[in-house]
């Protein structure tokens, strides 16, 4: 049954849906999903196989020093590697020198503010090519208006 309300422009009644009308029909559903997936379900118990995984072989290779290795790039493109001046060739040279193991070791290239975009991507694909995957980039100096690294290149 529904409840008589208030007239229409028409002049007729209008009959408003009472709530347990249109909550019925959706308990009749849910109530009849549970009894299909009880009726459904299996209650045995799941059977297992067993798998017998090999022994693992091998050394493991930790690194003695956990100190990240710090390079400095200033701001006029340069490097300053372990307190020297250095070319970008010179210092691949000298990263080829590490071990396999030590290149496990984090690697922190702290740059000026003002280094040039490109220079920073330059140095980063650099050391991703020679191996290192654990490269953190710092950035020192008093920021711009916007808080943003820009590239001075570019700027017209």
């Amino acid at each position: 049954m529904r409840n008589q309300g208030q007239r229409s422009r028409l002049g007729r009644r209008r009959l408003t849906p009472r709530w347990g009308d249109s909550l019925a029909p959706l308990l009749d559903v849910i109530f009849l999903l549970v009894i299909f997936l009880l009726v459904s379900a299996r209650f045995d118990q799941t059977r297992t196989i067993v798998v017998d995984l090999p022994e693992a072989k091998g050394t493991v290779v930790q690194s003695t020093a956990l100190d990240p290795l710090v390079l400095l790039l200033l701001e006029d493109g340069s490097i300053r590697w372990r307190g020297d001046l250095i070319s970008p060739s010179q210092l691949t040279d000298q990263l080829t020198q590490f071990p396999p193991e030590q290149r496990l070791r984090p690697f922190t290239v702290q740059a000026d503010r003002g280094v040039p975009l490109e220079s920073g991507i330059q140095l980063l694909e650099m050391l991703r090519l020679l191996g290192w995957s654990q490269v953190e980039f710092e950035v020192s100096g008093t920021p711009d208006a916007t808080g943003f690294l820009e590239d001075r290149d570019s700027e017209g």
